[in-house]
């Protein structure tokens, strides 16, 4: 069976600031205004730092 959309959905990735690594892919709201910024595990840096959103995924 095929899945349902997800509306207004997209998928981002999440950038560690540090170390400059995208380490996660997450779905995010296009219709949201917030930017996503959290604390993630960075395992080049072996410790958690702050990720940001990056919405262009290649």
């Amino acid at each position: 069976m095929a899945k349902k959309k997800k509306g207004a959905r997209i998928l981002v990735g999440l950038i560690c600031t540090e170390s400059g690594a995208q380490n996660y892919v997450t779905t995010y709201n296009k219709l949201n205004t917030q930017k996503i910024e959290l604390m993630k595990y960075c395992p080049q840096l072996r410790k958690h730092t702050l990720h940001k959103v990056r919405l262009k995924l290649k």
